[in-house]
């Protein structure tokens, strides 16, 4: 019952920002990329070795990355750096929100290129991507929200047959995007 109205809200907030947002939306493509914020699940040992991975990538193709995750736990055990933190349970609200100090950080972060690599619907993570401020926000297709300018939509059946059974998982999300990101070419 408590998940519903956390769910009610969340949804309640997501159509009264996207009425009144004053972003400057533009589709961003790999090459033109130049900072990137990245939105993921952290695993509950706060190791991420895979995002990590996914972030030395990035840095070696020369983009500046900032990265922002979430564990489902009271406190975290990752310290706070300037370019990656790890949110928690006690950063947000009882409605799941981020506190306004969360808010008010991510406001000051301006990046060419979200992307989001979670693929569940974890709420204080799709507050994190709806007020991020970015030129062009891309993730997978979760729900009908539309907070994205480009999404990824990854049918689990055909997933299935190209991946061996295996689930959808970040690494799967970021490689689709940025072969999406890498093939579109834009005349700016």
């Amino acid at each position: 019952m408590f998940e519903k109205l956390i769910w009610f809200f969340f949804q309640s907030d997501v159509r009264k920002y996207l009425k009144e947002e004053i972003r400057d939306r533009r589709f961003v493509n790999y090459s033109n990329a130049k900072t990137i914020l990245l939105i993921f699940e952290s695993d509950l040992s706060e190791q991420n070795l895979l995002i990590r991975n996914i972030i030395q990538q990035l840095v070696s193709d020369g983009k500046k990355v900032k990265s922002w995750g979430f564990v489902n736990k009271k406190v975290t055990s990752s310290a706070i750096l300037q370019d990656y933190r790890i949110l928690h349970q006690g950063n947000l609200n009882f409605l799941k929100k981020p506190n306004n100090l969360i808010l008010d950080e991510l406001s000051h972060i301006k990046s060419d290129l979200l992307i989001d690599l979670t693929t569940t619907e974890i709420i204080p993570l799709q507050y994190i991507t709806l007020y991020a401020n970015a030129a062009c926000k891309t993730g997978l297709k979760k729900t009908n929200m539309n907070f994205y300018d480009f999404m990824v939509d990854l049918k689990q059946e055909n997933l299935d047959i190209e991946n061996n059974n295996e689930a959808v998982d970040a690494n799967t999300v970021y490689n689709q995007i940025i072969f999406y990101l890498k093939s579109i070419q834009t005349k700016d």
